[in-house]
């Protein structure tokens, strides 16, 4: 079937439409996506106990493929006096946790031997200076798929059979379209990076147009437009339903989006890497964590470590991620998905360089800056040896002569007294990538 819809992906805009919209998205992307659709729809009537024998039998499998097939595992095993063949879940922490420097500094021994299939690379964003990459099969895309349209699905969204409007993944080139339709997956992208007030009223336009009821973006380019729009007295006709993901999600963007649009902003938590997913459903906000999609640890501070089931090919088997959350207290057990986690809070990356050297978690730029109203967005970076700060912000409505003030005081007085250039735009650049600077990621 791969080859047969790149064929049809060449054929003429109205031949494409006409295939697309006729044969189900579950029987055209292939069998791995549609066998997963129907296993989780089984899980869901899982109690606790099944899903924690699932991810039992998940980690034996892992765990023994890995000893069979991967050269690192099999060395570490060994090393260690590991047997793959655990009986509970406490005999995994006899595995040392993986970093993302063990898994940089031992790449290609990570990679199953076996595996002669075709294989696709992953990189994560690197804005730390150090860039993953990782390499996984077909189906683990099939897999991840599946995941997120069973999440969507839980408030409301059914993402594949329904047209949605991506506000993300596109930056038109000059002479491009500022959308581009994808007919095999039933969407259409806009670009989050040309979202301001010259273009906002296209782009709602655009969105009324095509009566789309699905909106999928970054939390903070919804909180964005939703500025916007309130700015502007812009209204949305028809979207019934906003989907978020990659970045975290403020209080104050998920009110102001709900005040504006009259819409509960709902959540999906992965990661590139694949360790770890969890979702918010109609019911509330916090987050259930999918049981059968890895089993993972939580560290004293919050940190995640996952063991993730479905990428064989470069399996990371407790890997210490660098996202920290907030673990739900006094949370049911009582089905396969439990809402396990009260709050995404980001990631241990997010740090910014004291003058002195020492690092300063982002939490301490995110509380004071969300209540700056006379800032819409900002984007810090910052040079690693001289610890200088570039600021770059979009300013709000209530912007004075007093307000750069205000937030020059407030950073010198978290990291020290750095040199600050403020920089003020219409737009933010979201690929920011660079060795040279830390960067606290957009929001």
């Amino acid at each position: 079937m791969g080859s047969f819809i790149k064929n049809i992906k060449k054929q003429p805009v109205i031949i494409q439409r006409l295939f697309f919209k006729a044969i189900p998205f579950r029987w055209r992307y292939g069998k791995k996506f549609r066998e997963h659709l129907e296993f989780l729809e089984k899980a869901e009537s899982w109690s606790y106990d099944q899903a924690r024998e699932h991810q039992l039998l998940s980690l034996r499998k892992l765990l023994i493929h890995a000893k069979q097939n991967v050269p690192y595992y099999r060395d570490l095993f060994n090393e260690i006096g590991f047997d793959p063949n655990i009986k509970s879940f406490e005999d995994l922490k006899k595995i040392p946790l993986l970093t993302k420097d063990d898994v940089i500094a031992n790449r290609e021994r990570m990679i199953d031997e076996t595996y002669t299939g075709k294989h696709y690379k992953m990189n994560t964003s690197g804005t730390s200076g150090k860039r993953l990459d990782l390499v996984c099969s077909d189906d683990l895309f099939k897999i991840e798929a599946a995941y997120i349209y069973d999440a969507c699905k839980k408030h409301g969204l059914n993402l594949y059979d329904e047209h949605s409007i991506w506000l993300r993944r596109y930056s038109p080139g000059e002479n491009d379209e500022f959308y581009r339709h994808d007919y095999e997956l039933n969407r259409t992208y806009l670009s989050a990076f040309h979202l301001n007030d010259d273009t906002v009223h296209r782009y709602v336009s655009y969105i009324n147009e095509t009566r789309t009821m699905n909106l999928i973006s970054y939390p903070s380019t919804l909180y964005y437009l939703a500025l916007l729009c309130e700015k502007h007295n812009l209204k949305l006709l028809h979207i019934k339903n906003m989907h978020g993901a990659s970045e975290m999600c403020f209080s104050n963007w998920k009110e102001k989006i709900a005040e504006v649009f009259r819409i509960d902003l709902k959540m999906h938590y992965g990661q590139v890497e694949k360790s770890v997913f969890a979702y918010q459903d109609a019911d509330d906000d916090f987050y259930n964590e999918s049981m059968t999609y890895s089993y993972n640890e939580f560290m004293e501070d919050g940190t995640v470590v996952g063991t993730g089931f479905h990428n064989t090919l470069m399996p990371l088997i407790r890997y210490r991620t660098e996202d920290r959350i907030k673990v739900r207290e006094n949370m049911s057990r009582k089905n396969s998905h439990p809402k396990t986690i009260e709050e995404i809070q980001g990631r241990n990356g997010d740090m910014l360089l004291h003058k002195s050297g020492a690092l300063v978690p982002a939490v301490n730029f995110y509380s004071f800056l969300s209540k700056c109203n006379f800032i819409d967005m900002f984007q810090i970076r910052q040079y690693k040896e001289s610890k200088d700060l570039v600021f770059y912000a979009i300013q709000g409505s209530s912007f004075d002569n007093k307000s750069e003030d205000y937030v020059r005081k407030e950073l010198t007085d978290r990291l020290g007294e750095v040199n600050i250039e403020f920089v003020y735009v219409n737009e933010l650049d979201r690929d920011f990538n660079s060795s040279k600077f830390k960067a606290v990621s957009l929001v």
